[in-house]
C-alpha cells in the first residue's frame, strides 16, 4: 500500500489547497504527495509542502488518517505551521511544476476562506466532511481515522 501525506495550512482564516485538473477533472486537494522510499512522513511533508508552495513547514500534528483500497494511497494529513513566506506557489524544478508545462495535469495553490470551503469540489468526501467540522467545530485532540 502506498502512503501519502497532506498538509493543513490555515492562515487569516484562509486554507490552502491545490487546485487540479487533471486530464480535464478538476477538483481541489489538499498539499502533499506521495511518501518516497527512506522518508519519514514528516520528511515527505516537509517536502511536498517546500515543491508545491515554496513554502517550510515549521511544525505539523497529525489530524487525519484516510484509508483506501489498493491501488490508491494510504493518506496521512497534517495540521501545519510554516514559516513566515510571500506565498504560496509551485516550485519550477519540481514534479508538479514540470508537470504544470504540459498542462493535461495540472496544480495551482489557492487560498480559499474556510467559510467557502464546503462549496469546493473536493477529491475526497470523507475527508472533505471532516475538516468542514473540524473548521466549524475545533480539530480532534487525537488523529481520527476516516
Amino acid at each position: 500500500m502506498r502512503r501519502a501525506v497532506r498538509a493543513i495550512i490555515v492562515e487569516n482564516d484562509q486554507l490552502l489547497v491545490m487546485q487540479r485538473n487533471k486530464y480535464g477533472s478538476n477538483y481541489f486537494t489538499l498539499v502533499g504527495g506521495a511518501v518516497q522510499e527512506g522518508e519519514t512522513d514528516e520528511q515527505a511533508l516537509v517536502r511536498e509542502v517546500k515543491e508545491e508552495t515554496g513554502m517550510t513547514v515549521i511544525a505539523a500534528t497529525l489530524m487525519f488518517v484516510e484509508k483506501h483500497p489498493a491501488p490508491y494511497n494510504e493518506q496521512y494529513i497534517y495540521y501545519c505551521n510554516v514559516a513566515p513566506h510571500n506565498g504560496a506557489a509551485i516550485q519550477p524544478d519540481s514534479e508538479e511544476g514540470e508537470m504544470n508545462t504540459y498542462g493535461a495535469n495540472t496544480h495551482q495553490p489557492a487560498w480559499i476562506h474556510i467559510r467557502a470551503f464546503h462549496n469546493l469540489p473536493f477529491r475526497t468526501p470523507q475527508l472533505h466532511e471532516a475538516l468542514a467540522k473540524a473548521f466549524k467545530k475545533g480539530f480532534p485532540k487525537e488523529p481520527l481515522h476516516l
